[in-house]
């Protein structure tokens, strides 16, 4: 399996990272993994965000998804994320 990106336009960046950022969540990546998806130039959508935003915002948009992950539905309640 392969992962694509399209950009758009105007497309929401964030909305878009966090959204990738929890389907591999539930795969079971870790934050180190989830970096190096962004910080590898070879996965072009992802580096975009990262070359764009820097680590420093994409550390925070996985420490936010893990958050919400953590408190939500890990925990056993409902997540907003």
């Amino acid at each position: 399996m392969e992962m694509v990106g399209v950009s758009l336009p105007d497309g929401n960046l964030d909305y878009m990272a966090e959204c990738l950022i929890e389907e591999y969540m539930l795969m079971g990546w870790n934050e180190r993994r989830l970096l190096a998806l962004f910080a590898r130039p070879s996965f072009r959508m992802t580096h975009r965000i990262y070359v764009e935003k820097g680590e420093d915002h994409v550390r925070m948009l996985i420490q936010r998804v893990g958050d919400k992950w953590r408190r939500g539905r890990i925990s056993g309640g409902m997540s907003d994320a």
